[in-house]
């Protein structure tokens, strides 16, 4: 099963489904369960426009995608309409000059070098996600039950308590950086931590910290000195 056979992506108007061009239907339907289980309560009550692009549904698979989302995601579902705009672009032969910076977008990334970076100001409250194709900075906190998610790295210049994704497209060399690192979920990659159900994050100190991957294993350490 390819588990990658969906990405979410959030937008100002609400949702983008993306789906993988060469997944079977059956691998995108359970690879779209698998993204609404991890994506927790963010979901529920939420009021959500979405559009879909990639692979190209019939009428009974685009019905059968709604209505999956309808009944799991706990969500309004306002809109579920084909992204036109997008897989029009698709279609479009890209220059030598696009080829090359779509070579460069998959292969930029690498352990903590400089790259495309967002910042954002302000909290991240319940219920919002962020995401970013590069590294994502964010000068405030990220409250529980609010989602983070990049491509590259992530540095919270706060209290980290919510949802965090750094390495989304796969890279396990990405890092997460906190003043306090509390996640309710943790993921670097593919490898991801949960905390316990009886403590409110990973870490219990509101020091700063960095999280990594090394060995397929995720370890968090300070990266200032203790004073």
């Amino acid at each position: 099963m390819d588990e990658n056979a969906v990405t979410f992506k959030g937008t100002v108007n609400g949702l983008t489904i993306i789906l993988k061009q060469d997944a079977g239907f059956d691998d995108i339907v359970n690879s779209l369960l698998i993204k609404i289980n991890s994506a927790g309560k963010f979901f529920r009550g939420a009021k959500l426009a979405v559009k879909y692009r990639g692979r190209t549904l019939n009428q009974e698979e685009r019905y059968e995608l709604h209505e999956l989302l309808k009944k799991e995601s706990g969500a309004q579902i306002l809109s579920f309409d084909e992204d036109m705009t997008e897989n029009k672009l698709a279609e479009t032969k890209p220059s030598s000059t696009e080829r090359n910076n779509q070579i460069k977008k998959y292969t930029y990334f690498k352990g903590i070098e400089e790259g495309t970076t967002k910042f954002y100001r302000g909290t991240v409250r319940s219920g919002q996600l962020i995401t970013f194709d590069g590294n994502l900075v964010v000068l405030g906190d990220v409250n529980p039950g609010a989602v983070i998610e990049a491509t590259g790295n992530i540095v919270v210049m706060g209290l980290l308590r919510g949802v965090v994704h750094a390495g989304s497209n796969g890279n396990k060399d990405a890092i997460v950086a906190a003043l306090g690192l509390n996640p309710t979920q943790l993921r670097i990659g593919d490898i991801i931590t949960r905390s316990p159900d009886d403590e409110k994050g990973i870490g219990t100190n509101l020091i700063p910290e960095l999280a990594y991957v090394r060995e397929d294993k995720l370890f968090v350490e300070r990266f200032l000195p203790q004073r």
